[in-house]
């Protein structure tokens, strides 16, 4: 809650010491505005150096929670490089009329473009996304909009979330209230459509050879996979918690991977993914 306030670089650098980790997470409000309040010190821009600087620390950096607005090429190459090209991309909706009602930027078309662009850049690039369902004056052609880019996007993840006012914010005054009914069948719906994608998209990485972080006996994760929030890869529970290695993938379970046989197994001290 309020506004969001930017760590200097050096606290931040010295706590990934201190961790030891392989792999960090940085984590904020609006992560692609870091340093936007603290012009004379930080400035506009500053999360690259700052993706930059950790990456050359550690394996693997993961950023969540971006807003597309932020999303710059400088960032999208930094990101690349940092070991976990993973986009978590707050869009919220994809209707023009609606993000406006929302004050938020963009529009599905810009958005299916920025993905496309990324992809080109590396086939490998996980996406994750959330959206709004039920916000003040969302039509069914808004709805529409939302279930025909899901669709199209293909993203490897999604969470929706229902509308819920909050007395004191600009929503909850608004008319034309989505009512509670309608908004459980459009979640239901949308829900339905990103579990056949994510699905779809596991099966495909059967025989598949990935690089995992294992994060405790028999479970790993690799750049795809966000801790705590994604599925995960089932592997042998002999490969070491902390340790890297590369393993094929046999079956998939729902959101969930099954892994077997592992070569290049790297990094065998023992510790915990560490991420934060």
């Amino acid at each position: 809650r309020g506004p969001q306030r930017s760590r200097d670089v050096d606290s931040i650098l010295r706590e990934v010491d201190e961790l030891q980790a392989k792999e960090i997470v940085l984590v904020a409000q609006d992560l692609a505005s870091y340093g936007k309040d603290r012009p004379g010190e930080l400035g506009a821009g500053s999360i690259v150096p700052l993706v930059r600087a950790v990456s050359a620390k550690v394996p693997r950096t993961r950023l969540l929670y971006l807003y597309p607005s932020d999303l710059t090429d400088e960032l999208i190459d930094a990101i690349l490089a940092s070991g976990v090209p993973y986009f978590d991309l707050s869009l919220q909706h994809v209707s023009k009329p609606h993000l406006r009602r929302m004050r938020r930027w963009g529009d599905g078309e810009r958005f299916l473009r920025r993905i496309a662009d990324i992809r080109s850049r590396d086939s490998q690039a996980a996406f994750r996304s959330n959206f709004i369902v039920g916000y003040p004056g969302e039509t069914e052609d808004d709805h529409d909009q939302l279930l025909a880019f899901v669709r199209e996007a293909s993203l490897d993840w999604c969470g929706f979330f229902e509308y819920s006012p909050e007395e004191g914010t600009y929503a909850v005054d608004l008319p034309d209230q989505v009512p509670a009914a309608l908004m459980h069948e459009r979640i239901a719906e949308l829900r339905e459509l990103q579990d056949a994608i994510t699905a779809a998209k596991r099966d495909d990485l059967i025989d598949e050879v990935v690089e995992v972080l294992v994060d405790e006996p028999g479970v790993g994760r690799s750049h795809r996979e966000a801790p705590q929030i994604d599925g995960i890869v089932r592997v042998p529970e002999s490969l070491a918690t902390g340790s890297f290695a590369k393993v094929r993938i046999v079956d998939a379970e729902g959101p969930d991977l099954v892994a077997e046989g592992a070569t290049g197994a790297a990094g065998d001290r023992e510790e915990s993914s560490g991420a934060r």
